[in-house]
């Protein structure tokens, strides 16, 4: 691994010195193919690249293709975002990211930049609550007050980039249920009247919000927190239904296609739930690109996790179960010395990656491997709070 590293380094010199004219280089990297030329820049870190693209010419175009950038994302490794979001005296945004280093033995905490004059940093200070990061997109992260406000202002920014768009909507009371891409950057949102859904999509390109057509019975409210996305849909847990006459678990998952923008609901596996609490419980993942279903049983303080191995057939399969008061491999012991009531709070999964469940346990995040049974630990400073899954890339928003 560290040979590895050492050569991405050497390619990376060889580019700075291109950058700053040397010609009998950039001559000899000029008669690569550019497919060459992208395959080597796409495994160069992406600071490299942000430098690489404001200071070569003769890089830039490459470097922000679309070609470019999809290639780049498709090899970049999820991350966890952290925010400091405890000190209102603060007059700018401090954003974090949990990574493993170079080896992949331990994890390491490293600061986001984000410029001073960025407009969410100038929205610190007005008096009122500061935005927080709500949901991350390829790279591209959405800062919002609140899910119910009377005027909505959204700051949309990547901070590689330093890209930053607002948007401002009105149609409220309702919820913001995800922020994705499809042919450009999307926003969905459930407008809630009284008993019935309107449910919009904006597009960013157009800067317009548009209806989704719906039966008039889909009426569902999915939990707050990033979908799940495989297949070209969207997925969330139901967390409620506006009538009252359709069983929660029958319809326990949300499903939105993106490209059709068409909404239908799917059962959950496992059991029926007693009380739709229980959905608190529960949250969906992706592992190798197969929908993952993460239950917390309270009563065991156990995680059990279902794959749905055929999609087509909605069959699941329960694969694995984490026990996560086995102090053998989270030694923190239980909050308040017994099992919290709302012990869903304490407990927060993130993401499935190289089949290591990453998540939070009260002030700690681990990566436990699902199929050896090791686990990784960190101790979060205090005063961060972990939000999701994170990716750093070079996508523009609009």
């Amino acid at each position: 691994m560290a040979l590895v590293q050492c050569f991405i380094e050497l390619l990376g010199s060889l580019f700075n010195k291109i950058c700053r004219g040397d010609e009998e280089l950039a001559e000899m990297f000029g008669r690569l193919p550019d497919c060459v030329v992208i395959d080597i820049l796409s495994r160069l870190p992406i600071d490299s690249l942000v430098r690489f693209r404001r200071d070569c010419r003769d890089l830039r175009a490459l470097i922000s293709s679309q070609y470019f950038t999809t290639l780049h994302l498709s090899r970049a490794r999820p991350m966890l975002l952290l925010h400091d979001c405890y000190d209102p005296t603060k007059h700018k945004k401090r954003l974090y990211v949990l990574s493993e280093n170079v080896d992949k033995k331990e994890l390491i905490l490293r600061e986001l930049y984000l410029q001073p004059e960025l407009k969410i940093n100038k929205h610190l200070g007005l008096g009122e609550r500061s935005p927080s990061p709500i949901y991350s997109c390829q790279g591209v992260l959405l800062f919002a007050n609140k899910y119910y406000w009377p005027r909505t202002t959204y700051y949309v920014l990547n901070p590689i980039t330093q890209e930053e768009v607002i948007v401002q909507h009105t149609h409220h009371p309702g919820r913001l249920c995800a922020f994705y891409f499809c042919r450009g950057f999307k926003l969905f949102y459930a407008q809630v009247r009284r008993s019935w859904c309107q449910y919009l999509v904006y597009i960013f390109k157009t800067q317009t919000w548009r209806k989704v057509r719906s039966s008039c019975t889909f009426n569902f409210l999915p939990y707050r927190g990033s979908p799940a996305i495989v297949n070209g849909a969207l997925h969330w847990i139901v967390y409620t239904y506006l009538k009252k006459d359709l069983p929660n678990c029958a319809n326990g998952i949300m499903v939105f296609r993106m490209d059709k923008e068409e909404l239908s609901a799917m059962p959950h596996p496992g059991r029926v739930c007693k009380a739709k609490q229980v959905h608190e419980t529960m949250r969906l993942l992706v592992k190798e690109n197969c929908l993952s279903f993460c239950h917390l049983l309270v009563s065991e303080l156990a995680v059990y996790i279902w794959i749905l191995e055929d999609y087509e057939m909605w069959a699941w399969n329960k694969r694995y179960k984490v026990n996560i008061c086995n102090t053998r491999f989270f030694p923190l012991g239980l909050p308040y010395g017994g099992v919290p009531r709302n012990v869903y709070w304490w407990i927060k999964f993130f993401y499935i990656q190289d089949g290591e469940l990453v998540f939070y346990y009260m002030d700690s995040v681990f990566s436990y491997n699902l199929d050896h049974k090791t686990v990784k630990g960190f101790k979060l400073p205090q005063m961060l709070f972990a939000l999701g899954t994170y990716i750093k890339s070079l996508v523009a928003i609009a």
